[in-house]
C-alpha cells in the first residue's frame, strides 16, 4: 500500500517536516475511521488545551527549572534558579511543570534544535515575588522564566515520529496482500495498534477520547439532585464530591439567570480533586463541560 509506504519512509527520518507526516497520517485514518487516532492527530497538529494539563501525553510534561534575573542597589545577577518553596501551591504547582501545548510543527522550526528554549512567567507572578525570593527583597526580581532543555523539544518530535513509524509497521504487517486501502484491516486490530503504539498502551487516555463522544448526551431530570448525581457518577465524581456539590447547590441557593453559584463555580473548577485516578473516564475539561451542562438541567436551564 503506497500511503504506507510513504508514511513510514516520512516517520523513518527527519528530512520530511513533521508537520507533513501528520497530514499524511490524516489521509490514512479517513480510511481507517478511528477516533483515537484522529484525536492525537488533530492535537499534535493544532495544538493540546493549556487549561486541560491532565489530558497531556508524558513526552509533553516535563518538571522544569526556573530562573530569573534579579536587580538591587549593589548587584546584579542573571539567570539565577529560583526555588518555589517560598510560592502559594497553587502558583507552585503551576511553574514546576512545563506542558508543551503547542501544535508539533512549531518546534521543529527553531534554528537551533539542540538550543534551550524559555517561557516567560506571567508579569502578575513577577510582581507578586518581586520581593519574596531574597531576603529583605534585595535584590528584586526583574525578569523569571521556565527554562527548557533543547533535548526535551527534541525528545517530544522523536515520540511522535517513533510512535507513528511503529503504528504503521505494524499497520501494514496486518494488510491483506496486494491491497490500496486500509478499510479491509479489522476495527479491532486497528483499535490495539493505536492504544499500543500511539497512546503507548495508556488505555486510560485513549479510552477517554471514545467516552467523551458520548457521555454529555446524558440528560439530567429537572430537581431531581439523584438524576444529577447518577450522571456524576459515570464519568467517576466520587461519593464525596458528589456530596460536596449538594452543599455547595443548597449554600448558593437557585441560580440568578443562567449564572450557577460562587460555590457551584469553585466545586467545578476544583472537580479534579473528586475525581480518582481509577474513576476517570473522560479528560478533565470534557468532564467540566458535562458537569456544567447537567447542573444547569437540573436547574430547568439550557446546558
Amino acid at each position: 500500500m503506497k500511503l504506507l509506504d510513504d508514511i513510514i519512509e516520512m516517520a523513518s527520518d527527519n528530512k520530511e517536516p513533521i508537520g507533513n507526516l501528520l497530514r499524511k497520517c490524516l489521509i490514512l485514518e479517513s480510511q481507517l475511521k478511528n477516533e483515537k487516532f484522529k484525536a492525537w492527530l488533530d492535537q499534535e497538529l493544532d495544538g493540546y488545551d493549556r487549561d486541560n494539563p491532565d489530558d497531556f501525553p508524558a513526552y509533553r510534561v516535563f518538571n522544569c527549572v526556573n530562573k530569573g534575573d534579579f536587580l538591587g542597589m549593589t548587584v546584579k545577577m542573571s539567570g539565577q534558579p529560583i526555588s518555589l518553596h517560598i510560592m502559594d501551591d497553587r502558583d507552585r504547582k503551576m511553574l514546576e511543570a512545563v506542558h508543551l501545548h503547542q501544535p508539533a510543527a512549531s518546534y521543529e522550526s527553531r534554528p537551533e534544535q539542540q538550543n534551550d528554549g524559555a517561557l516567560p512567567w506571567n508579569q502578575y507572578l513577577v510582581v507578586k515575588y518581586q520581593t519574596k525570593i531574597y531576603k529583605n527583597g534585595e535584590p528584586a526580581l526583574i525578569r523569571a522564566w521556565q527554562e527548557i532543555p533543547g533535548s526535551v523539544l527534541v525528545s517530544l518530535l522523536e515520540q511522535v515520529r517513533t510512535r507513528v513509524l511503529r503504528f504503521s509497521l505494524e499497520l501494514r504487517e496486518a494488510l491483506p496482500s496486494e491491497t490500496a486501502s486500509a478499510t479491509q484491516i479489522p476495527a479491532a486490530a486497528v483499535e490495539r495498534n493505536v492504544v499500543n503504539n500511539i497512546f503507548n498502551g495508556d488505555v486510560l487516555i485513549a479510552s477517554n477520547i471514545e467516552y467523551s463522544n458520548s457521555v454529555i448526551k446524558q440528560n439530567v431530570t429537572v430537581g431531581n439532585f439523584g438524576s444529577l448525581a447518577g450522571a456524576l457518577q459515570q464519568i467517576g465524581v466520587s461519593p464525596e464530591g458528589i456530596k460536596a456539590l449538594q452543599a455547595d447547590m443548597s449554600s448558593d441557593g437557585a441560580p440568578k439567570g443562567k449564572d450557577l453559584g460562587a460555590r457551584v463555580k469553585e466545586w467545578v473548577a476544583d472537580m479534579s480533586k473528586y475525581i480518582g485516578k481509577e474513576g476517570v473516564k473522560v479528560g478533565t475539561e470534557v468532564a467540566r463541560r458535562a458537569a456544567i451542562k447537567w447542573i444547569m438541567q437540573h436547574y430547568g436551564l439550557d446546558g
